[in-house]
């Protein structure tokens, strides 16, 4: 039975898919995986876009990256005083920070006044504050003890018998000349003479312990009166008398190898300047030999006092051997750190504090004037630049290190065990972990691991309120792309 022709060709059709389907089956384990990555390469070629011309610099895309970032406008600049710079390779010194304190000089920066007799403080002419030089008058005394009067009795008397004593050698000269009278009588009136000077010259020097000074024995001498009253002055210089009364112009009793020397501290000089730090006396107040009337400062030299532990000890004493410069930083507050260079240590304490096993040493330093102001009442105050009690870091250099980053302390912000710097990327600034070899109060030593490079621009300062500021950014949300279309 022959069948038609349609069904012959529809029969071969099926014949072909058959064999088609099932070859298909058979490789099937090579195409499908060509065909599914072919599908899904199409697929994400679909969905991204073309990022040509858009620049996020060094962070690109990545949501890490972002978040490091943070925007700063011209005015945020100018609000913080940003300064900005390269990163440039420096030596650097190596330094032993140690903490220290500004302090008076024992037995020379202060000067406790006290009387040597007993008397009523008629008037004081200082002021707590006051600027005062050597000689300048503190206070007067009207003594009221017996020794200084009867020592002043005594010299008068003496005084007194001398010029007896030349009266009648002037009248015996010519009547010995004549031969009138025997030699005998004008020698026996030549060594009374002798004896009533030795006499004088140790009542003069008794007045004189007795804290007289030189014109004011004078002046009794010449007013034929004791002395009702005495100032004490500034010690270190010659005493400043009040101008001299018409008439008194004669010359001062006390011979010029009894007058005292002045007391002079070992600083002191023509243009030292005590501050009156204390009063304890007033007019009217009774006063004994030995008692306290006020103390004097001299501020002139000062030291710097440092506290290394017990560990630093051997670098101390190398620094000491070696007279190395010392660098000391004075802080204060809203204000760049003063510092003092080219100091060395002076000595050093042989024991430690048993308390704090620390180790003092001390340095001296020269101190500096602020300004001298004349208030309401004409007196003259000194305002001292560094004083007793003010906190200092002693830097002590003990390595010298070349080609490394150094940036200002202040370019660099510590949060936990991290530390960063801020690298310009225009208008953006990126924060930049970094590892730091050393520091110190001005400066830190970054590695050289290409975290930064020479020639990387990066703040300067105020790292740390720029940290703030991107923390706060980090903590609401805000995107520093924010505004960009994609």
């Amino acid at each position: 039975m022959r069948l038609p022709k349609q069904l012959l060709i529809v029969g071969a059709f099926a014949i072909l898919a058959g064999v088609t389907a099932g070859g298909t089956i058979a490789t099937r384990d090579r195409w499908l995986p060509l065909l599914t990555a072919k599908k899904l390469s199409s697929t994400s070629e679909a969905g991204h876009h073309d990022h040509a011309g858009h620049d996020h610099g060094a962070a690109g895309h990545d949501g890490d990256q972002n978040q490091n970032n943070i925007p700063l406008s011209d005015q945020a600049r100018a609000n913080l005083g940003l300064k900005t710079g390269p990163v440039e390779l420096s030596d650097y010194t190596k330094n032993l920070v140690i903490p220290g304190t500004v302090v008076e000089q024992p037995g020379h920066s202060e000067r406790r006044i006290t009387t040597s007799l007993a008397g009523v403080v008629v008037k004081v002419h200082a002021f707590p504050g006051q600027a005062v030089k050597p000689g300048d008058p503190l206070l007067d005394i009207q003594p009221t003890g017996e020794l200084l009067t009867n020592a002043q009795a005594e010299l008068l008397k003496s005084l007194q018998d001398i010029e007896l004593v030349d009266i009648e050698l002037k009248r015996l000269t010519p009547l010995v000349e004549s031969g009138s009278i025997p030699a005998r009588n004008k020698l026996e009136k030549e060594y009374e003479r002798k004896r009533l000077d030795s006499q004088k010259l140790v009542q003069i020097q008794e007045l004189l312990v007795r804290g007289l000074s030189p014109y004011q024995i004078t002046e009794m001498v010449e007013h034929k009166t004791l002395l009702r009253e005495f100032t004490i002055h500034v010690p270190g210089g010659p005493p400043k008398a009040p101008p001299k009364e018409e008439g008194h112009n004669h010359q001062s009793i006390v011979p010029t190898g009894l007058r005292r020397t002045p007391e002079r501290l070992e600083s002191v000089t023509a243009d030292t300047v005590y501050t009156v730090e204390n009063i304890d006396i007033f007019p009217g107040k009774l006063v004994q030999p030995g008692d306290e009337l006020c103390d004097l400062g001299l501020h002139t030299e000062l030291y710097l006092e440092g506290h290394a532990f017990e560990r630093d000890s051997r670098l101390i004493a190398l620094a000491v051997q070696e007279q190395r410069p010392l660098t000391a930083l004075f802080e204060g507050e809203g204000e760049e750190p003063e510092l003092r260079e080219g100091l060395t240590i002076r000595y050093v304490e042989n024991s430690l504090d048993a308390a704090t096993r620390t180790l003092r040493f001390f340095v001296p330093l020269k101190n500096e004037v602020i300004r001298d102001a004349q208030a309401d009442n004409g007196v003259i105050y000194r305002s001292w630049r560094f004083k007793p009690g003010q906190k200092v870091r002693l830097l002590i250099p003990i390595q010298k290190l070349t080609e490394q980053v150094v940036v200002p302390a202040d370019a660099v912000v510590s949060e936990g065990p991290d530390t960063y710097v801020f690298r310009v990327n225009g208008k953006l600034m990126e924060r930049v972990p970094v590892i730091v070899e050393h520091r110190d109060p001005r400066h830190v030593v970054i590695r050289n691991d290409g975290s930064v490079f020479p020639g990387d621009e990066i703040a300067m300062n105020q790292a740390y309120q720029i940290n703030l500021a991107l923390k706060k950014q980090q903590g609401s949300g805000v995107d520093p792309h924010a505004g960009h279309n994609h």
